[in-house]
């Protein structure tokens, strides 16, 4: 049997649901109907034998004797009564015109109540009309289910004397109701199941020259080009199996033309590194490789067709291409994509013959001028930090040389001086090493769990002697473990750099290390109130050699806060700054929570 999927599965399924929801909806109005129908002829026949029993109660009693008032007459008219409503099957109740009962099929007349609490009882007895149906509760409490009743009244010169109620509990009209349900149910069941077989097998017959056509068409996609449709029957199926035969030997013979030039041009495509974009005198792109895909961040898929203009927002590129469009000669410009940040070599050759189209070739320079930034940057960057103190080395061993040596004080003095330059190049140059280590990952940190809690506190204990006056250094943490995972020399050393760096831009005031925890993560904060970090600077306090204010000689490197940020890199935290300026600053990095913790 074919899948599921198959022409014949999707007929015959599509065909049981139209079956089966037809005669749902079929079979929910036939039980409506019937129900109805029913409930309907056996109110009609209720009434009709209330109408029955109240003209024989109306003829047997004589005219001269009110209803009532003679024990003999009541007492016929109560055996009357039970034989009819034995022979009914149902209630017969006998109401005179005050509403007192006189007889009754199931209970002693003196039993009941009076029925004038009974609208259909009071239309009745007070409009003698010709009687009416419905659906009501019984007469008295030794009975629960709900009746169905018709009353009519009784004529007696022509005047109302009285009532007849034929009733029956709806609990015994249901397993009747009930039954008819479940015939018209069954019914519907096997002419639907009837159906949906018959229907299966004339859709099966039908569909196998359609599905001979598509399995031929499988093969042939699958690479079976010498694959033919055989017609099984001679109906509209047989003319499409010559059109495919026809098809496939048409494509068959392209394929084989263009098989060998198609295999070469996509290796070559697929395999450069550079991208191509083919593009027509009308502006249409006709082919454009993976690498051209990448670099311009477009899909072939939608640029294919398109013209160039619609899918590159691009003008530089654009116009390199009109005019080597419009000048037949090659032309090339260098352009740089955003927001990407791309930097490219667009070269556009003209391909000659009828076209008139071009060979758009981009070439990425981003690698190359990154490395010259880098490289530009570093430069810059460490020969601004250095000319200082090299400077000032110069100028004291200058001053030694002219007879500052002869003075003890002043040779000494000029000797502390250098020394402490040279420890400020030397602490720059193993920042400079500390940062390439880290970015180049040969230095990754040693994960291990650690209290947290007790690295903040022992770094805290070290600045507490460096503290200068009016500025207050202190710890908000609860002192419970905050245990995390990972290198406790590589977090010391962020945590020094934190606090320094707060130290230093505090000069009254106080600075606060705190630690809060979330379920898979510890945030510590360094919280200073100190000049703060004005808004223009707060996206770059974590590039190399950044500094705020570089009027200031603090001493600091300006690679501090860049290490700190590929230590908790490498931790896999996240590292960042909040500051306004005059309030102060406060820095934030996390830590993964070690998970042996509760």
């Amino acid at each position: 049997m074919r899948l599921p999927r198959s022409l014949h599965w999707r007929i015959a399924l599509a065909y049981t649901a139209l079956i089966f929801v037809t005669m749902g909806v079929v079979s929910v109005y036939l039980v409506g109907f019937v129900r109805e129908s029913y409930i309907t002829n056996l109110q009609a026949s209720l009434h009709t034998q209330a109408r029955l029993v109240s003209d024989r109660v109306g003829d047997e009693t004589p005219a001269a004797v009110p209803i009532g008032f003679i024990r003999q007459v009541e007492a016929e008219l109560q055996a009357s009564i039970s034989s009819f409503g034995q022979i009914a099957d149902a209630r017969v109740t006998v109401i005179k015109s005050d509403g007192n009962v006189i007889a009754d099929s199931l209970q002693s007349p003196a039993r009941l109540p009076s029925q004038l609490g009974r609208d259909e009882v009071r239309a009745a007895l007070s409009q003698g009309s010709a009687g009416s149906v419905g659906v009501g509760s019984p007469l008295d409490d030794n009975f629960d289910n709900e009746m169905l009743y018709a009353i009519a009244p009784i004529a007696r010169d022509d005047e109302v004397a009285g009532a007849v109620r034929v009733a029956v509990p709806l609990s015994q009209v249901q397993p009747d109701i009930s039954r008819l349900i479940a015939s018209i149910a069954v019914a519907a069941l096997l002419v639907g199941l009837l159906s949906v077989g018959a229907g299966y097998f004339i859709f099966r017959r039908t569909s196998r020259s359609v599905r001979a056509v598509a399995d031929g068409a499988t093969r042939f996609a699958q690479g079976d080009l010498g694959h033919r449709v055989s017609p099984i029957s001679s109906d509209e199926t047989q003319e499409l199996a010559a059109a495919f035969n026809s098809m496939a030997d048409t494509i068959r013979s392209m394929l084989n033309d263009m098989s060998a030039e198609s295999s070469k041009l996509t290796a070559m495509l697929d395999t450069m590194e550079d991208g191509v974009v083919v593009i027509e005198a009308d502006g249409r792109i006709t082919l454009m490789n993976s690498a051209a895909e990448w670099l311009l961040d477009i899909s072939a898929r939608d640029a294919v067709g398109a013209r160039l203009m619609e899918v590159l927002r691009d003008h530089e590129i654009q116009q390199v291409a009109a005019l080597s469009l419009g000048s037949g000669q090659i032309r090339q410009t260098e352009v740089e994509l955003l927001p990407q940040r791309r930097f490219l070599n667009a070269i556009a050759t003209p391909l000659g013959g009828d076209s008139n189209s071009i060979l758009l070739t981009l070439h990425d320079l981003t690698a190359n001028r990154q490395v010259e930034n880098t490289l530009r940057e570093f430069v810059t960057n460490v020969s601004h930090e250095l000319r200082s103190p090299l400077a000032s080395v110069k100028i004291m061993v200058e001053t030694l040389e002219g007879g500052a040596l002869e003075s003890r004080p002043t040779a000494r003095n000029y000797l502390q001086r250098i020394n402490r330059d040279l420890d400020r190049m030397n602490a720059i140059v193993e920042d400079l090493l500390e940062l390439s280590h880290l970015e180049s990952g040969q230095r990754l940190p040693h994960l291990m769990p650690i209290d947290l809690s007790a690295l903040v506190n022992e770094v805290v204990l070290e600045y507490h002697d460096r503290t200068a006056d009016g500025v207050s250094l202190c710890v908000g943490t609860s002192g419970e473990p905050a245990f995390a995972l990972g290198d406790g020399g590589k977090l010391h050393q962020v945590m020094v750099n934190l606090l320094d760096n707060a130290l230093k831009n505090t000069a009254a005031g106080s600075v606060t290390v705190s630690i809060e925890s979330d379920e898979d993560k510890h945030a510590v904060q360094v919280r200073d109130t100190g000049i703060g970090i004005a808004r223009e600077h707060l996206p770059h306090v974590f590039e190399r050699f950044y500094k705020v204010d570089r009027a200031r000689r603090d001493g600091g490197s300006g690679l501090g806060l860049a290490i700190v940020q590929q230590i908790v890199q490498a931790h896999g935290g996240e590292v960042s700054v909040q500051s306004e300026e005059g309030i102060g600053s406060t820095f934030r990095f996390t830590v993964a929570r070690a998970w042996f913790e509760d």
